[in-house]
């Protein structure tokens, strides 16, 4: 059996959602906080919310600023990362690439098919 609310108490919450969601890190908190606060179910309350506000697949703004972030961070510490292995391979291995490479059945250094030198 489905609990009835008074029309208030449900205008009561959507307000309330709207004025505090920013304050949670996630809708379901939110709605949670609210149910608690009205003793109605998660479900009930999150059936309003959607209602009103749409389904809660769209991420709020501020979560997809927060995810831009993030993401970004990333980016510089994987960039960092990168530098670094790249510095220290460099100090391990001060001979350039050309020096490395396989020779030719002349006798002359190839790199990617092109000759570089030696017997002609």
């Amino acid at each position: 059996m489905r609990a009835e609310y008074a029309a208030e108490v449900k205008e009561w919450a959507l307000e309330t959602y709207r004025s505090s969601r920013p304050n949670y890190p996630s809708r379901d908190q939110c709605v949670t906080a609210i149910a608690d606060q009205i003793g109605a179910h998660v479900n009930t309350v999150n059936r309003w919310i959607k209602l009103e506000f749409g389904p809660s697949r769209a991420p709020a703004a501020d979560e997809v600023v927060a995810k831009l972030r993030a993401a970004e961070a990333e980016i510089e510490r994987l960039l960092r990362v990168n530098r670094d292995l790249s510095d220290r391979l460099a100090a391990a291995s001060p001979r350039s690439i050309t020096a490395e490479a396989g020779t030719g059945a002349l006798g002359s250094t190839q790199l990617h098919g092109v000759q570089l030198g030696g017997a002609r």
